[in-house]
């Protein structure tokens, strides 16, 4: 816990004063780990294959991985326990200031380049007549595994014991406000653009609605609108919360496309053995769940793309540009014994 401690600290010392710019103040506040995280978003947990379950059933998806009561690490061939679980692990805020970290209490960076970059909402005339809202939102990504910052299990393999990080902020990013740029990292997504994204958008979020939404239609995030372009340009806005929520799930599957973020969830985690899981381009959508801890927590637990009408209940005050939401996501690991000499 020193250790994140420590660095938060120092992230928070480098900030520069908070300042308001064309009307937009950074705004923020770091989550109460005991109060603001919904702690019932880790359930179900199951170990040795189901013999033991904890929690509800029904907000879960089954990966098929911890089926049977032993399994097999496929490195070491050591033997172990599987155990499923979702685990809080990182944080995601969103907002319309770049270098703004609401998480860490409203902190600016001032940052030396894109600094003029501001978010917000827009009206334009689309093809079809009429008025089109569209947004544009920054981001940044936090590594936060709390469980092991809070020390609630110790020398676990499965539980992630890195320290605190923000490995992605969206201002340093040349392609977040660049669609041509941005679909460089996943060309496979352009014959998904236009009427295959909206027609998709529909059966994804009544699957989201029911449980949790279709792996097979990864170029839409239900309910939340398009996944592509991976960057922060929303051609169609509705709510803040909305808006907020997709950019959420598309900075994971950008961190996806690159290569940087792994999953944890299925067989191939489960026999990895270890804590970060495998490799995963194009990103499996059932793994996350969004838990909102600012400006107010929702206590929900949300997977992408389910429609947002119990989260949006007061939450969607005209003075509330910035959000902020802890990451669940869903870990299938294998627990080899250890034998003492």
């Amino acid at each position: 816990m020193k250790s994140w401690l420590t660095r938060l600290t120092f992230v928070m010392a480098a900030g520069c004063a908070v300042a308001a710019a064309d009307g937009q103040t950074c705004t923020g506040s770091f989550p109460n780990l005991i109060t603001d995280v919904c702690y019932d978003c880790m359930f179900p947990m199951a170990l040795g294959g189901g013999i033991l379950n904890f929690g509800p059933t029904g907000n879960d998806y089954d990966t098929g991985a911890s089926q049977s009561p032993v399994c097999l690490c496929i490195d070491s061939l050591a033997v172990g326990t599987p155990i499923s679980f979702w685990e809080p692990r990182y944080m995601v805020d969103t907002t319309n200031i770049p270098g703004c970290l609401p998480m860490l209490g409203g902190v600016n960076l001032s940052p030396p380049y894109n600094a003029a970059e501001f978010g917000g909402t827009n009206n334009t005339n689309s093809h079809i007549r009429g008025t089109n809202r569209g947004a544009f939102m920054h981001t940044n990504e936090y590594i936060n595994p709390v469980m092991s910052a809070l020390g609630v299990v110790s020398a676990s393999p499965c539980l992630d014991n890195r320290s605190f990080d923000i490995p992605f902020i969206s201002w340093a990013d040349p392609s977040w406000g660049d669609d041509a740029l941005s679909l460089m990292l996943t060309p496979y997504a352009y014959p998904f653009a236009g009427i295959a994204a909206i027609a998709s958008e529909m059966p994804d979020a009544i699957a989201a609605t029911a449980g949790f939404p279709l792996n097979e239609l990864f170029w839409v995030a239900g309910a939340w609108g398009p996944m592509y372009p991976l960057d922060g340009n929303v051609a169609s806005a509705t709510t803040p919360e909305q808006v907020a929520h997709l950019m959420v799930a598309r900075v994971f599957a950008k961190l996806h496309a690159a290569g940087t973020q792994f999953t944890s969830a299925g067989n191939d985690a489960l026999q990895s053995c270890g804590a970060m899981g495998v490799p995963e381009l194009i990103m499996d959508k059932r793994q996350y769940k969004t838990n909102r801890t600012y400006p107010f927590p929702d206590n929900e637990c949300t997977p992408i793309g389910r429609p947002l009408a119990f989260q949006e209940i007061g939450a969607a005050r005209p003075q509330d540009k910035d959000y902020s939401y802890f990451i669940f996501q869903r870990k299938d690991c294998c627990a080899a014994y250890t034998v003492t000499p």
